[in-house]
């Protein structure tokens, strides 16, 4: 390290990755001090590592509109897009790649006005190139700390490269801090493969650190990186590396199994396990799944949740922006739909679709209904998987209102929480979200829930599909079988009649994988990567809901509709297109840069860095 003054990119300038010499302070991010006075103090050494974390994201409700952003434009859910809510505009197309307008670059609410991921993750990329520059020389409380800080810091690099790369794919792999003068036209943009290469050997040399723990123990730690999140990381970047999209027709799927057995055995050794035992069964009777969906995360050495990798923040008003008409909610919030309720199988284990072609058309409005399942279309919603009960409120479900009185949900045409059109305290689908969302949550009680952005139950996931891909399906099995125990539901190779064959399990995999991680944004990069680049996302297109009438002698009619559509009782007719998710053409795959950027950086370096389509 040079000891002179060295000038350090450190600055936020005029857009993300790039800068003029004006623009550049030999400076902390406050402005106030140089890094030589900075990191020749043992305080504002750990300080500087904290500005690293600076607006770290929220995640869960914390977009525009407090929905869920990636939920909302997935096939999981349809949003009433209320207060601004990026999802209305990513449904009608009216998305570019100047500023705001860049919807999903921008994702405004989750970085900051005016902030895009790609210029909020490199700004703290940056910070931490220079820590780690400076951390081997710098004042210290202890060699304790300095180790411990080190190994953290790399983590959380390896943290915001990972949350890059899955949104753009291809980056600029940046490890030192960037001097005055430096080249730009030197910079070549990494593949996906080779970032992820970097995020699993920064996080396996993270975790050989004794000084780094492997979970918080203090609620004042709870985003701070340690080696949970480094094994999950890896596991995470190892199965979107090996997918479609982004294996560049590469097969690393060996690869990426032997690295997510290696982060799931990992964690198993360290005292991490799913969360299965209920605490309050008064509220939850039997169901561990959604007792752990609706609770906060305990810290200590030896906590409760076990499940838990990283929980970005606690939510408590979700009653009022996702909720119920029952509670006089202000919004009904992202809408579960009908492909989401038809996932759920039986407590049988059967599916009620053919899982291969769960529709007989593209509108998904006639449903292949599997044969010996037991499900009734008259009665749709009784025995089914647990998790649908922790998931979604639906017809003849109770919630309190605000009164603090159990009240029966009516989503048939007259009843208490109806469809109705575009009123946004109304379900668009017939159904309203139920993750999350604590039983005893309402208008007067707030309850915090824990949002959980990593969990053990993903890493048994990850190495299943992992084994499914290699055809290793015992082991694939044997890793999903503890996700199916937890709930009461035989694994999936114990279901009456099943056929275990690799296409068969990918198959019930995947639909595995959309309930057990149902609104935790799981789905919406799912979809993505299991999709081979330039092809369109169909699964997302359309959107149906279902329709109740309730005649005079109580008898209900349940009618599938698009939704959009709209019903006259009088003619007993539908009328309308329906709506879909313009967001389901294949530019959608990766996020757009902005125009700007683009623009700085094909001068400066004669490349075009804008994703395809955009």
């Amino acid at each position: 390290m040079k000891n002179m003054k060295t000038k350090i990119l450190i600055t936020v300038f005029s857009l993300f990755l790039f800068a003029s010499c004006s623009d550049v302070l030999d400076i902390s991010p406050d402005g106030t001090q140089t890094l030589d006075e900075i990191f020749s103090d043992e305080s504002t050494t750990g300080g500087y590592l904290s500005s690293c974390y600076q607006s770290f994201p929220g995640f869960s409700y914390r977009y525009v509109g407090l929905e869920n952003l990636p939920t909302a434009i997935s096939d999981d859910a349809w949003s009433i897009g209320r207060n601004g809510a990026n999802s209305a505009s990513l449904y009608l197309g009216a998305v570019t790649t100047v500023g705001n307008n860049n919807k999903l670059g921008y994702m405004k609410g989750m970085f900051g006005n005016n902030v895009s991921a790609w210029k909020y993750f490199y700004l703290r990329i940056r910070r931490i190139n220079v820590f780690l520059s400076r951390i081997d020389t710098a004042a210290v409380p202890s060699e304790t700390e300095r180790a411990q800080w080190t190994a953290e810091a790399r983590v959380l690099r390896a943290f915001y490269y990972t949350e890059l790369i899955n949104r753009y794919g291809s980056v600029y792999l940046l490890t030192e801090p960037t001097e005055v003068g430096f080249d730009e036209t030197t910079l070549e943009l990494s593949t996906y493969k080779e970032v992820a290469d970097f995020i699993i050997s920064e996080c396996r040399e993270a975790m050989k650190s004794d000084e780094l723990p492997w979970r918080p123990e203090l609620s004042t730690d709870f985003r701070r990186m340690n080696k949970s999140i480094a094994a999950a990381l890896k596991s995470r970047v190892a199965l979107f590396m090996a997918s479609p999209l982004f294996a560049d027709g590469q097969n690393y799927w060996e690869e990426a199994e032997a690295i997510c057995k290696e982060s799931l055995d990992e964690l198993l050794a360290h005292d991490f396990e799913l969360y299965t035992t209920v605490r309050n069964t008064s509220v939850f009777g039997d169901n561990a799944y959604q007792e752990y969906s609706t609770s906060t995360r305990d810290y200590s050495s030896s906590p409760v949740d076990k499940e838990t990798i990283l929980a970005t923040n606690n939510v408590g008003t979700n009653w009022n922006y996702q909720g119920l008409p029952i509670n006089n909610a202000v919004s009904a919030g992202m809408a579960p739909t009908q492909e989401l309720v038809d996932a759920y199988p039986m407590t049988n284990g059967k599916y009620i679709l053919d899982l291969a072609k769960p529709y007989n058309d593209a509108k998904h409005l006639s449903p292949n209904f599997a044969s010996g399942s037991g499900y009734d279309e008259t009665n749709p919603y009784v025995d089914r998987d647990p998790r649908f009960y922790a998931t979604v409120y639906y017809n003849g479900s109770t919630a309190l209102n605000q009164q603090n009185k159990q009240i029966t949900i009516e989503t048939f045409r007259t009843g208490n929480s109806s469809i109705m059109g575009s009123n946004t305290k109304r379900t668009q689908t017939g159904y309203y979200p139920r993750r999350h969302y604590h039983p005893l949550q309402r208008r007067g009680r707030n309850v915090a829930v824990s949002w959980r952005y990593m969990r053990l139950a993903e890493i048994y996931l990850n190495y299943a599909e992992c084994a499914i891909e290699n055809n290793h399906l015992t082991e694939a099995l044997a890793a999903i079988k503890p996700i199916r125990d937890r709930v009461g539901m035989p694994n999936l190779d114990e279901v009456e009649g099943v056929t275990i064959d690799q296409d068969n399990l990918r198959l019930m995999y995947r639909n595995e994988r959309r309930i057990e991680m149902a609104y935790e944004e799981t789905r919406y990069y799912d979809v993505r990567r299991w999709t081979a680049p330039g092809d369109d996302m169909d699964v997302i297109r359309y959107a149906t809901g279902m329709w109740i009438e309730k005649s005079v002698d109580g008898t209900l009619t349940h009618m599938r509709f698009q939704v959009g559509d709209s019903y006259d009782p009088e003619t007993q007719t539908w009328t309308g297109e329906g709506l879909e998710k313009a967001c389901y053409s294949s530019k959608y795959l990766l996020h757009p840069h902005d125009a700007l950027e683009v623009s700085r950086i094909l001068n400066s370096t004669g490349v075009d860095i804008q994703n395809p389509g955009w």
